[in-house]
């Protein structure tokens, strides 16, 4: 595709507008940092975080640092491929509709929506650049789709975008896909690729599927807190947004307040869904708040390898606490209870309840932000809450089913994979999320700045847990699910139990990694 002089001149203003919002906004720590780096220093909390996050001080609105950098040059060579095409399989409209890869192509001109804009230019950038095309594949089961062909040693796709939990799990593991760190061009530690990703899921220094700018879904998958402002008003509550900054948004104040917005509205005694409750969520989310607590499932040891860290005296303490305040079912109201109820458990039953006034927290993706556009109470964003005041930084999770990650096939052209990946990655963070961040989340969808100041924070503080990825390694899903229904067993019991077949899973999967090349 050839582009005429006027669209050419559109484009650069174009990016000149996008990559310009976020140049007022700049990070101390030097053009290298990542969004999800910017103003992280070398910390290590009680909890045992791997380091990367900001102190409960470091956070006032006037020093928010969370935008892009100025764009640097960038040497990677210039190649006629030939009206090569470039093939991305990723995940279509059918597989979720909201998780679905929207971001990879588009093929329509200055529609006004921000993301769509932004990726057509993105294409066009790319296209022209190296005489190529890109064809976006959608399927409905990237996983499978792709273990196929590659299996077969078809070379049918150059990049292959598939849930974290997909492509570590389970096309990792068999071998189908290369070390990042090995594919042509690749620059792992260039701030498009999420540091967060690239320093938590390496191990022994392999990395075969990771999150970066290409793609918005990382950042939608991530875990926040939302709330009900007039809910909020109503009873009179603390200010979230101060608390959160003076590092004093803990559990026991999150549930607090919970109990207090907790009504039997209908008056007949019972708490069901015509009631309103303090908190909505989903079962397997209070794993998310086990993280924001500073736990971790599973993360890297000093030599680079995972270990089990989920079971200690603090993170006992932590999960019964999470027993006791999720589970209890006159103040939390979970998706899972609306099955065979609802056709569709999250947009018929979770966003409708929180829209219509009927819960004061919403724990949920980023991306339920942007569905809730049209709500007409005005709501607030915080993150998850910490333990407790002890605790020195805040944890956001990001859902490793949710999220995308980008992965390079066996199978396919390394040279002109890498070099198209990187291309991608780079022209993403300086015309993509600048569409995403500053115009859609910051400027479109946030109710109030405060909210613009909590995001900047939550980004900031964002988390990986190999136990929420490699779920093939023991019954973390259904533990943590236990928990919100208030039944099970303790973490000490679970962990008696189950320590040995999960220490021999994960094991299994480190000696893959081990071998590989």
């Amino acid at each position: 595709m050839k582009l005429s002089k006027i669209k050419i001149i559109a484009f650069i203003l174009t990016v000149i507008m996008l990559s310009g919002l976020a140049l007022n906004i700049l990070s101390c720590a030097g053009s290298g940092d990542s969004v999800d780096d910017i103003t992280h220093k070398e910390t290590k909390d009680d909890a045992g975080s791997d380091g990367d996050d900001i102190k409960d001080d470091e956070t006032p609105a006037q020093e928010s640092k969370n935008s892009v950098e100025p764009r640097p040059d960038y040497d990677l060579p210039e190649k006629d491929l030939g009206k090569y095409e470039y093939r991305i399989l990723s995940r279509s409209e059918g597989a979720n509709l909201h998780w679905w890869n929207n971001d990879i192509l588009s093929d329509e001109e200055n529609s006004g929506d921000p993301i769509n804009d932004a990726v057509y230019n993105r294409t066009i950038l790319v296209e022209e650049k190296y005489n190529i095309t890109i064809a976006n594949i959608p399927d409905n089961s990237v996983g499978a789709k792709a273990a196929k062909s590659i299996k077969a040693g078809s070379d049918d796709y150059d990049l292959v975008v598939i849930g974290l939990r997909d492509g570590q799990d389970t096309l990792m593991n068999s071998g189908y896909l290369h070390d990042l760190n090995k594919v042509p061009y690749v620059d792992l530690s260039k701030p498009w690729w999420d540091q967060k990703a690239v320093g938590q899921l390496s191990i022994n220094n392999k990395l075969f599927a990771t999150s970066c700018d290409l793609t918005i879904r990382d950042k939608d998958a991530t875990i926040i807190m939302m709330f009900n402002k007039k809910l909020h008003q109503e009873y009179e509550l603390e200010d979230l947004y101060q608390l959160v900054k003076s590092g004093k948004w803990t559990l026991d104040k999150m549930f607090d307040m919970m109990k207090l917005a907790s009504k039997d509205l209908n008056g007949d005694g019972q708490m069901d869904f015509d009631d309103q409750y303090g908190l909505l969520s989903q079962y397997r989310h209070s794993q998310y708040i086990f993280n924001a607590a500073g736990e971790y499932v599973s993360k890297l040891n000093a030599d680079g390898v995972p270990e089990i860290t989920l079971y200690s005296e603090r993170s006992a303490a932590v999960c019964d606490k999470i027993k006791e305040y999720l589970g209890d079912k006159n103040t939390a109201v979970y998706a899972e209870q609306a099955n065979g109820k609802y056709a569709d458990i999250w947009d018929g039953f979770q966003v409708p309840f929180f829209a219509d006034d009927r819960a004061l927290f919403y724990h949920a993706g980023m991306n339920r932000v942007t569905l809730l556009r049209d709500m007409e109470t005005d709501f607030g964003i915080v993150p998850p809450p910490k333990f407790d005041e002890n605790q020195e930084n805040y944890y956001v999770s990001v859902d490793a089913w949710c999220t995308s990650a980008v992965s390079v096939p066996i199978t396919a052209d390394i040279e002109k994979a890498g070099l198209i990946l990187e291309t991608l990655a780079y022209e993403s963070r300086y015309i993509l999320l600048p569409a995403y961040y500053d115009i859609q989340l910051k400027t479109k969808m946030a109710r109030d700045e405060e909210s613009k100041e909590m995001i900047d924070i939550i980004l900031n503080n964002r988390l990986y847990d190999f136990g929420d990825i490699y779920q093939s390694w023991g019954g973390f899903v259904s533990y943590f699910e236990g928990l919100a229904q208030n039944k099970g067993d303790s973490l000490a019991t679970f962990w008696d139990k189950n320590s040995a077949k999960i220490e021999a899973a994960m094991q299994k999967t480190i000696n893959k990694i081990l071998e590989m090349d």
